[in-house]
């Protein structure tokens, strides 16, 4: 495929997936938050964000692997990085809001103020971690013999 044509299908889905869940979270928060789109907007941008790169790796992956029958290294590293850096910002992110906001924080507080810096905190980790991986599949030095009988 194209890379000009999967840059603009994973921006496309990327814009996509902000409308859908900037514009869901606006509405769903709408009867209980007054400024809902200060949830939404940042939820979707979020989101946005987040789907851009995972979409162009994933086509990326998925078309190495239908030619070759096998994905290359970088692209494999990319595409794991992308994963567990989403992946940490999730989970890290989502736990510092869950518990800032059964404090006496609002919402929309424990989101921005919590929620943000510590996901991309996790997200850095996650994606850094899983990036030093060894992708080559050898054993390493300091690994014991395998008994091959």
């Amino acid at each position: 495929m194209n890379t000009v044509l999967k840059i603009a299908g994973s921006l496309l889905v990327g814009v996509l997936g902000f409308l859908a869940v900037g514009i869901g979270v606006t509405e769903a928060l709408a009867p209980y938050v007054w400024p809902s789109a200060m949830l939404g907007l940042p939820a979707g941008l979020v989101v946005g964000i987040a789907l851009a790169p995972l979409t162009y790796l994933g086509v990326t992956y998925w078309e190495e692997r239908a030619a070759a029958g096998q994905v290359t290294e970088r692209t494999a590293r990319r595409f794991w990085t992308t994963v567990a850096a989403i992946g940490g910002f999730v989970g890290g992110g989502g736990l510092a809001m869950a518990v800032l906001w059964t404090q006496a924080v609002g919402l929309a507080t424990a989101m921005i103020f919590g929620g943000l810096p510590v996901g991309i905190v996790t997200a850095v980790l996650a994606a850094y971690l899983v990036s030093r991986r060894d992708w080559t599949g050898r054993a390493s030095p300091s690994s014991p013999p395998t008994n091959s009988s």
